[in-house]
């Protein structure tokens, strides 16, 4: 149970703050509030959720739940007072969150570095490729939108990805007693082989030929079809991200 818990919590940390990180790649006055409303949403949904989590279990009051309650406060500000042209008290919001973001990532991740930028990065890789998700859905809204924002957050995705996939292939090689014939370790040899293989395939390999055809879509201006196939990288991402959060959390597999 309590693996299941953090896990949960960590998603939701990706999803709230890792989101939040890249909620200004696309102009406002080319999205309109609604795009932002929408954004801040989802950020605030998933923030005010970890935090339940988190005092279910721990203090309400520590550095940890104020992380929480900072973020879930300046996204709502957000979303309540947003202006197309912003003004350095939302751009103080903005940093806000994002300082936020990391506070809690650290604190969650009880000061261990390693660990820290392991769910940090989880958290960036997630949180851009559902933006770009989101993002996309608005060209549906907003016809006219110029296509260079999703076309960042595809650059964005692929330098994050490039980076977990080096760091997943280094844990794994650190993990090979658990793939090894025969062990006992973790659920067993065919199980962690499978949660592996789910990792990789799911949350690496489908996901990187996706986005090879997102962009070519996008390049093309075909973004209809473009936010069809990011629907499907954002189940993948999720897919993805919760396996790799199971491994850790469970076997302290960084993966």
């Amino acid at each position: 149970m309590a693996e299941i818990i953090k896990i949960a919590q960590a998603f939701l940390i990706a999803l709230g703050f890792g989101v939040g990180v890249f909620n200004n790649f696309a102009p406002a006055k080319l999205t309109g509030a609604g795009f932002q409303k929408l954004v801040n949403s989802v950020c605030l949904g998933a923030t005010f959720i970890a935090a339940i989590i988190h005092a279910s279990y721990g203090d309400a009051t520590n550095l940890e739940a104020i992380a929480y309650y900072v973020g879930a406060i300046s996204f709502l500000l957000i979303r309540q007072l947003h202006a197309d042209d912003k003004s350095p008290f939302m751009w103080m919001l903005y940093a806000l969150h994002n300082i936020a973001g990391l506070v809690a990532v650290h604190q969650f991740s009880a000061g261990n570095l390693t660990h820290f930028a392991f769910i940090l990065s989880s958290a960036l890789y997630l949180g851009v490729i559902t933006y770009a998700m989101v993002l996309g859905h608005y060209y549906l809204v907003v016809p006219k939108l110029t296509v260079d924002p999703l076309k960042m957050s595809l650059k964005w995705m692929w330098a994050i990805f490039a980076v977990k996939l080096v760091w997943s292939s280094y844990g794994t090689y650190l993990s090979t007693d658990y793939l090894a014939e025969g062990t006992m370790l973790g659920g067993g040899y065919a199980f962690n082989w499978l949660m592996i293989l789910m990792r990789y395939i799911w949350g690496y390999v489908i996901i990187f030929t996706m986005s090879v055809f997102t962009w070519k879509l996008v390049c093309l201006r075909s973004t209809q079809s473009a936010t069809g196939v990011l629907y499907a990288m954002t189940i993948f991402v999720f897919i993805g991200e919760l396996i790799s959060g199971y491994l850790f959390f469970k076997f302290g597999m960084l993966v």
